[in-house]
């Protein structure tokens, strides 16, 4: 089983949860499916000496597999900004990695339980990760904007709105597909890969997943659709009982990865992070509930100067970036798994 490249892109508002993901990695992780580490920092700024001295100190032994990668080292700040230069990033960073896969983490995930690279890839080489339903699903219209655009025909659309893999994380990517994906984009439109994915306001797993089925070798020689089970507490259901159904899931599931979305940390009653402080000391990542308040309550004194801050400064770019006439920095289409800034 070949090692695999770990890639979770942060912004201002996410950084104490990338901490917490270090350290479950930490502890969880197996050193030898670990090759490298990747942050894309998509703060305004960059991360600060201290954000980047406390993450690592929480890599523990992987510490020195850790890269900081800016994302607008990949991607031109002029082509797309926010939320969708994050997108972006997911796949230009393929360009970088040295392993056959990636898995894509986003900062509200983290690992419960001891786990490796058979989490992922499976051994003939094909990654973990099963198909669902769109048929009434709230993205069925980006699915199908995102398949016409690759010139899919009216059954291959019909199979992919029956079953096509979510817009969640972990995603796990074969390197040369993105590569290849990528190059083909670039070829076809006569434009930097940026540039197209912004104009054509795609996103970033149906066009890889659309591109496979499409143009590649279709999805079954690339993912094998069995379970890569994440449960995850979203804003929607940021209620004791939301966080209780959660984790039923995430045990029934035996699930390695768990996620907390920021929005339900920042605004969710005392009874539901008293709920989340107390599954996060069962899974190891805090000795006790106290020391897992003292996070949340870090986290929430943060978040909301922070998503001011971020907000603001997109604001002043993109004023900047209209008069160099830079497209639009956010889709119209909010994708539920992944909510915009």
């Amino acid at each position: 089983m070949s090692p695999l490249t770990f890639v979770t892109v942060v912004f201002e508002a996410e950084v104490p949860l990338l901490e917490l993901q270090a350290r479950s990695m930490a502890r969880y992780l197996d050193p030898a499916s670990v090759e490298e580490i990747i942050i894309l920092d998509n703060s305004v700024l960059g991360l600060s000496g201290p954000s980047r001295r406390r993450l690592l100190r929480e890599y523990g032994a992987l510490r020195d597999r850790v890269r900081i990668v800016r994302t607008r080292e990949l991607i031109d700040p002029g082509a797309t900004g926010g939320w969708r230069s994050q997108q972006a990033a997911k796949l230009a960073i393929a360009r970088r990695i040295r392993t056959p896969h990636y898995v894509v983490l986003d900062a509200k995930n983290h690992f419960t339980r001891a786990a490796s690279a058979a989490e992922f890839v499976d051994l003939t080489g094909r990654a973990f990760g099963r198909s669902h339903p769109y048929t009434t699903h709230p993205l069925r219209e980006s699915l199908v904007g995102t398949l016409t655009y690759l010139g899919a025909d009216a059954h291959q659309t019909e199979r992919a709105v029956a079953a096509f893999p979510p817009t969640a994380t972990p995603f796990v990517f074969d390197t040369d597909t993105v590569r290849a994906v990528m190059d083909d984009i670039e070829r076809r439109s006569g434009r930097t890969f940026p540039e197209e994915f912004e104009r054509r306001k795609l996103l970033e797993f149906f066009l890889y997943a659309g591109w496979i089925e499409t143009r590649g070798p279709g999805l079954a020689a690339l993912r094998n659709n069995q379970s890569l089970p994440a449960p995850a507490v979203w804003p929607k259901a940021a209620s004791v009982d939301g966080v209780r159904a959660a984790i039923a899931e995430h045990r029934r599931e035996d699930a390695a990865v768990f996620a907390v979305h920021r929005q339900v940390l920042a605004a969710a009653d005392p009874a539901t992070l008293a709920r989340i402080a107390e599954a996060w000391t069962t899974f190891g990542l805090f000795p006790d509930a106290a020391s897992a308040g003292t996070f949340i309550r870090r986290f929430r004194r943060r978040y909301l100067p922070a998503i001011v801050w971020t907000r603001g400064m997109e604001r002043v770019r993109r004023a900047v970036g209209h008069r160099k006439r830079a497209p639009r920095l956010t889709s119209p289409v909010v994708r539920s798994e992944t909510p915009a800034i």
